[in-house]
């Protein structure tokens, strides 16, 4: 699903019918035939259509909330250094697929412990309706996506191969079949590998983020407001006081703003990007470390043992240190 223009060209506003996007907006950057994108980080939709208005350029603007920056990528730091956002596909379909393929691994394992233990024996049949259900589900819409993300748009058919009807499939053996107590740990490894990216990246990270915008008085909040630019004009001259304006007023940029830049604007916002990709990292870090030391402390509560202690203090202390770093950053970040 793309981008419904609320609007004629020329005319800065919003479209409709989003998830987690303030005001309204769900799918992709539709792609068009011409004209300037860029991603602002770090200032508010009323900031950046301000800087617009002031030097009086028309642009369409599409704003999001600071977990759906998050949540739906448009962060990363690979993304900002793109030279070109003509095609950039922005959806739920990824944490919503994930999700899904969460709950199935959850249930599958709820379903071998019925057949473990008498705790859930009661509960077996349900268990097993809900497991085939959801991985009904879960397959079902994985193959959707799939097909909507083959056909989105023309990077990908570029890019896909014409030969293959399921290029979405990936490489496997698939006489791995012919040793079933192989496929049944693979399946297993998989499974729990699919339950720790849900947990880590759609239940922790979350709770880090707004644990973190807490501590830090909203900064790290703030940071991930997100706009998204579409200027009527390939390279409107008018957009190098827009972008000056909003480097002024602390924004981050994507690399698309960079030849409207001049030199001393163009070093800050390197500089910039380069410094939000770093706290990004210590981020990303900092939950994998925290994850790992909440495990050990729930882990020494049910099997006490002093062994515990000597996988916790490193733990912690690899966590403070990169908690330190995080906000040292977020900081300096605010205050470049």
């Amino acid at each position: 699903m793309s981008f419904r223009e609320a609007q004629s060209p020329g005319h800065l506003g919003l479209s409709s019918g989003a998830f987690f996007v303030l005001a309204g907006s769900y799918g992709s950057v539709a792609r068009s035939e011409g004209g300037f994108k860029g991603i602002v980080l770090g200032l508010s939709r009323a900031d950046v259509e301000w800087a617009l208005q002031a030097h009086l350029v028309p642009a369409q603007l599409v704003a999001f909330s600071p977990i759906s920056t998050w949540v739906l990528g448009l962060s990363r730091d690979k993304l900002l250094k793109r030279m070109d956002l003509s095609e950039h596909h922005v959806s739920s379909a990824t944490p919503i697929l994930l999700c899904i393929w969460g709950f199935f691994a959850l249930a599958f394992f709820l379903t071998v412990a019925s057949f473990l233990g008498y705790a859930l024996s009661a509960s077996r049949v349900v268990l097993i309706l809900l497991t085939v259900f959801l991985a009904a589900v879960a397959i079902a819409a994985s193959v959707s996506s799939a097909v909507r993300r083959k056909g989105a748009g023309a990077a990908e058919r570029a890019t896909a191969n014409p030969d293959d009807d399921l290029p979405w499939i990936p490489d496997i053996p698939l006489d791995i079949a012919l040793w079933p107590e192989v496929a049944v740990v693979v399946l297993a490894v998989v499974l729990l590998g699919v339950l720790a990216a849900f947990v880590f990246f759609l239940v922790w990270l979350p709770i880090l983020f707004l644990v973190i915008s807490l501590i830090t008085f909203g900064a790290w909040w703030r940071i991930h407001r997100a706009t998204f630019v579409t200027a009527m004009e390939d390279r409107p001259p008018k957009l190098r006081g827009v972008g000056e304006d909003l480097l002024t007023r602390g924004a981050i940029l994507s690399r698309t703003w960079d030849i409207h830049l001049e030199d001393a604007n163009l070093r800050t916002a390197t500089e910039r990007r380069r410094s939000y990709a770093r706290a990004r990292r210590f981020f990303l870090f900092l939950g994998i470390a925290s994850l790992a030391l909440a495990g050990l402390v729930v882990g020494s509560r049910f099997l006490p043992s002093i062994e515990w202690t000597y996988m916790i203090m490193p733990t912690a202390g690899v966590a403070m240190f990169l908690f330190t770093a995080l906000v040292a950053t977020i900081y300096r970040l605010r205050l470049r």
